[in-house]
């Protein structure tokens, strides 16, 4: 296939590379160039020549996102818009029944009036026959009725991670949790959410994405749609660490293998997601200091350092990835100390939130791939309430981060929006029009949108260690997207924004 642009093609962001058209073959680019020149090189073979009046372009990759759970949250209706708790607690009739239990969208309680989740006794006044559990739009903690407290207790034995009186469980409670819950859907419904999730990615022109910690069901249904070729766009997967001496390395390692071996395969396992602290939002990222809006209070690890130093020692052993959760800047501090101690080790770095000016020298030493999402920039305004004045300099410094080591973006999908342009949006203006009340203070760290649109594309591809992901060149995957106007020729940020991008189908044997 020939594929032309009346406009013009960006091959790769960095170094800039523009051509007027690509040559594909199966699903693989075999010459760019000038039009004449490719057409030529095609000489004597039987192709199918396509013009598109659109820029062409690479298809965003994500380096860090759940689309299982972006595809539960739409099977559920999609995110919980409303003002007060009692909103929230009146519409819990209209939620989908998932084994039993109510589970409504995630919800993100800075909108509340309350700003609040709710408490258990406030759920209970509306539903007490049936267990409730309402998610907080991080992931990381949820509310639940006392129905739901009582299956908790039931399933998990004791609950470590909690604020029972209020009717909160945090962390690894709550994972446990909702593994068991939708270990109960059956093998359709669940590949119905998957494909749910990996479709919102198409439509916003995604064509690649990190799967950042799966169960081991979710695998095998990941395994299964590949192999009956439904997965609409490419998946690498990374399965999630649960803990203790009998967690199988074996079953992961063997899955790396077994899933790099076919090059035709759109799902691959990388291999470990280990979630060391929590999230800022609901106070459980691990700081070094208390937060600002509760004294007293630093979050917590679900690991410890001597934990972390073996699952890096058996990654490295194995020479499986691993992708560490780090939020705060004390659980930062745990990890990089636990990684100086391990050799050849495929680190990866999430989301990185917090970083103080000293741990920018130990990045750059130990060059871990770091992985981030912009628009937790515009979502959390409430940022500076949680750690002061004093360290907001620390929070999300993007520009830094790529001057010291490989930084891939991504949204961690459904915690933010799946649109690329949204991320790219962000990461250009660090929310200055946007009411965010820190972002002219912290402009030295905002990117320009051809540095945002690589770490989208090559650098996402190098996080998810195939390198013919991100760009449109000889040797690499033709993930093609059509991008409603030039990204790089846009002086005004609401339009970066506003730009949309759709996937190119290529015809198959052409």
């Amino acid at each position: 296939m020939l594929v032309r642009s009346k406009r013009r093609v960006i091959a790769n962001y960095r170094p800039l590379v523009v051509v007027e058209s690509i040559a594909v073959h199966g699903e693989t680019v075999v010459a760019v160039g000038r039009y004449e020149d490719v057409k030529k090189a095609l000489a004597g073979s039987e192709y199918t020549e396509v013009d598109s009046e659109y820029v062409l372009a690479p298809g965003f990759v994500d380096a860090h996102a759940h689309p299982d759970s972006l595809g539960y949250n739409l099977v559920l209706g999609g995110r919980m818009e409303a003002s007060s708790i009692k909103d929230v607690l009146e519409r819990l009739g209209e939620s989908r029944a998932v084994a039993g239990w109510v589970i409504p969208p995630r919800l993100d309680p800075s909108s509340l009036r309350e700003g609040r989740m709710p408490y258990y006794w406030e759920i209970d006044a509306y539903v007490r026959d049936k267990p409730v559990l309402l998610q907080h739009i991080s992931g990381h903690m949820a509310s639940l009725n006392s129905m739901g407290l009582d299956l908790a207790r039931e399933v998990l034995g004791q609950i470590k991670f909690g604020d029972l009186e209020k009717g909160w469980i945090y962390e690894e409670d709550l994972w446990r949790l909702l593994t068991h819950i939708r270990s109960s859907m059956r093998e359709p419904e669940l590949e119905e959410a998957l494909l749910l999730g990996l479709r919102e990615f198409e439509s916003k022109g995604v064509t690649a994405v990190g799967a950042a910690g799966l169960s081991r069901r979710e695998v095998e249904a990941f395994k299964r749609l590949d192999e009956e070729g439904k997965l609409p766009i490419r998946v690498y997967g990374y399965v999630m660490y649960t803990g203790g001496p009998d967690f199988d390395f074996d079953y992961v390692e063997r899955l790396v293998n077994e899933t790099w071996k076919d090059s035709s395969s759109k799902f691959r396992v990388n291999g470990l997601k280990v979630i060391l602290d929590g999230a800022l939002g609901p106070r459980t990222a691990y700081l070094s200091d208390d937060y600002s809006d509760e004294p007293g209070r630093r979050g917590f690890l679900n690991y410890s350092e001597e934990e972390l130093e073996k699952i890096f020692a058996e990654a490295s052993r194995r020479n499986l990835q691993v992708a560490v959760h780090v939020i705060g800047d004390a659980a930062l501090e745990v990890a990089l100390r636990a990684a100086r101690r391990v050799r050849s080790l495929h680190l990866r770095l999430e989301h990185v939130s917090l970083v103080r000016d000293d741990q920018l020298g130990y990045i750059g030493e130990l060059g871990p791939v770091l992985v981030v999402q912009p628009h937790f920039v515009i979502a959390d305004k409430w940022i500076t309430q949680r750690v002061g004045w004093g360290r907001v300099w620390w929070v999300y410094r993007f520009k830094e981060l790529e001057s010291v080591a490989v930084t891939a973006y991504s949204t961690d999908a459904p915690v933010e929006p799946v649109d690329p342009f949204e991320t790219v949006y962000a990461a250009v203006t660090r929310g200055l029009y946007d009411d965010v009340d820190y972002a002219r203070a912290t402009l030295r760290n905002a990117v320009t949108v051809a540095e945002a649109l690589a770490h989208y594309t090559v650098d996402a591809g190098l996080a998810l260690g195939d390198p013919r992901l991100g760009y449109l060149l000889p040797g690499c995957y033709a993930d093609i997207v059509e991008l409603s106007d030039d990204p790089l020729l846009q002086y005004d940020p609401a339009k970066v924004r506003g730009l949309k991008a759709r996937v190119v189908k290529l015809i198959k044997g052409s």
